[in-house]
């Protein structure tokens, strides 16, 4: 007996069939950018966390540096590089050294533009801050802020926006009757997080920001912010 080995009397996919496989593939494909997309959301939301846990250290830093100097914030020292220093930021974080005990709470970690700049101590080797300036730095400071003044804003995600500016741009002016300060869509897409002269953090939107640039009681709040050359 002779076998049929002509290809033409192989048999192919029916039309249901390939339709049953085309719809697989789909269903996998959305399935993955759902996971993707839930992996993204975890991830964004772990960051945020984290980047408020920095601000938080950030703060303590703040507070424990006015404690051993009578209740002044490094802008308002006059034996510190950081005294009356309005154009280099890092510098306020660099004599609070010995209170922060870490570079890497200076950077948030999802602020692509200074990640890969993280520094893990407060020299000017490799892995200084030093080394690295306002580069590593993802959180602005205030220059009026006061220990006697708890509700007013004494550090910022650095992705503020609008408002108003000094001539040098490197200061931007929380005005409490100013325009409505805003974040654009850097680091934490259009929210972010501030802390307060009192220690506390707020994850805040735009309509929070504007409410609590209002409610600080500083008429304007001069916040530098890290910049770079």
């Amino acid at each position: 007996m002779k076998l049929n080995s002509n290809p033409r009397h192989e048999r192919a996919l029916t039309f249901i069939e390939v339709m049953f496989v085309v719809v697989g593939l789909l269903v996998l494909a959305v399935l993955a950018v759902v996971q993707v997309q839930c992996n993204r959301a975890k991830f964004d939301r772990a960051a945020r966390i984290k980047c408020a846990s920095n601000l938080k250290m950030n703060a303590l830093g703040y507070k424990v540096f006015a404690n051993d100097n009578d209740d002044r914030f490094p802008f308002s020292t006059t034996n510190a590089l950081a005294g009356g220093n309005d154009h280099t930021l890092w510098l306020h974080f660099q004599v609070m050294s010995n209170d922060l005990g870490t570079a890497k709470c200076l950077t948030c970690p999802v602020d692509s533009e200074r990640i890969n700049s993280m520094k893990a101590d407060f020299t000017s080797g490799p892995t200084g801050l030093a080394s690295a300036g306002n580069a590593a730095v993802s959180y602005g400071g205030s220059l009026d802020a006061s220990v006697t003044i708890p509700e007013a804003i004494l550090l910022i995600d650095r992705n503020v926006v609008t408002n108003a500016w000094n001539l040098r741009g490197k200061v931007f002016l929380a005005m409490s009757n100013g325009p409505a300060a805003e974040w654009d869509q850097r680091m934490h897409k259009f929210c972010g997080n501030l802390a307060l002269a009192d220690g506390s953090v707020q994850q805040v939107s735009n309509a929070g920001l504007s409410t609590q640039v209002h409610l600080q009681g500083i008429p304007t709040n001069r916040l530098l912010l890290p910049l770079l050359p």
